[in-house]
């Protein structure tokens, strides 16, 4: 028993099994591309769906904050109001009663000058005139 004799190669068959190995490199590479451009497409497609999600969420935040602001700018603005207001009534009461005491002032004034040019018009003349002779 001794081992079969070995077969004389024919080079057609080396030529087909260089083509089939060639074409065999073909389908695998091809199939490495398509497979390539799949995973970029989807790639692709991630990034824009993250991208549109980052982006809807800083635009969510940023009308968050400047409904905050918006808020607290009119807080501020009718702390301001309030603040003003109650100064000028406190201003306002001032005014009054400075006025009211001028008021009362003159009315003293004008007064006791009418009742003392009154008490002259009406006293007795004590003016004597004496006469040496």
């Amino acid at each position: 028993m001794g081992s079969p004799p070995a077969e004389k190669k024919d080079p057609s068959d080396q030529f087909a099994i260089t083509i089939q190995s060639w074409w065999r490199g073909q389908l695998v590479r091809r199939t490495l591309h398509h497979a390539t451009l799949s995973v970029l497409v989807i790639q692709r497609w991630w990034h824009q769906v993250a991208f549109k999600q980052r982006e809807e969420r800083r635009v969510k935040e940023l009308v968050t904050y400047m409904r905050t602001e918006r808020a607290i700018v009119l807080l501020q603005s009718l702390v301001r109001r309030w603040l003003a207001r109650t100064q000028y009534k406190k201003y306002q009461k001032a005014a009054l009663v400075l006025q009211n005491s001028w008021r009362r002032y003159i009315y003293h004034r004008e007064s006791m000058g009418w009742a003392g040019k009154k008490m002259a018009d009406e006293a007795v003349d004590l003016f004597i005139e004496i006469a040496v002779g």
